[in-house]
């Protein structure tokens, strides 16, 4: 499952005009949210434990490289497999449904723009040397509100930052 539980920062790549056939006057337009981020390469454990280590080496011959005095480094694998050299860009298939996206402005409450019930898919990811990966992908909503919608058509092309949440999923105990 993909999700961001802390605030990412990422790129609005592209927003559309979703609309229903028949749809009721009075009724709000849907959106399709199209996003880019850079994440560390440890996030692709989200996806599955087994992808760190097929796409990542902690050096690929030759000498480590060294770090430099009082930077923090990305990953303890920073270096693309022979796999992750010749995969390149790929995608992961599925869709969540009933997620939360947050666009955080920093202040909390009132000032952010949370949308609910949203559907995310078209999940790809490009491994690259150094330890990061770029992540891409899209977001549904099929209400959004008139006010909502203005402020998100000026994030087009711009970095905002993100929190992406799973739907609560309520178990009932077995007695």
């Amino acid at each position: 499952m993909f999700y961001l539980e802390s605030s990412t920062k990422a790129k609005l790549i592209d927003i559309d005009v979703l609309s229903q056939k028949n749809r009721p006057p009075d009724s709000n337009p849907g959106v399709k949210l199209v996003f880019s981020a850079e994440m560390p390469n440890g996030a692709l454990s989200m996806l599955d434990g087994y992808l760190l280590g097929m796409l990542y080496t902690k050096q690929a011959g030759g000498a480590e490289q060294q770090g430099l005095d009082g930077v923090e480094p990305i990953t303890d694998k920073p270096n693309l497999t022979k796999i992750g050299q010749k995969l390149g860009r790929f995608s992961w298939d599925g869709e969540q449904t009933g997620c939360t996206l947050t666009f955080d402005f920093g202040l909390g409450g009132k000032s952010d723009i949370v949308l609910g019930d949203v559907k995310v898919d078209s999940l790809h990811i490009t491994p690259k040397e150094g330890g990061t990966t770029t992540w891409s992908w899209a977001c549904e909503i099929a209400d959004v509100r008139e006010a909502d919608f203005g402020k998100l058509a000026t994030f087009k092309s711009r970095d905002v930052q993100l929190l992406l949440a799973l739907p609560d999923v309520q178990q009932d105990s077995i007695e």
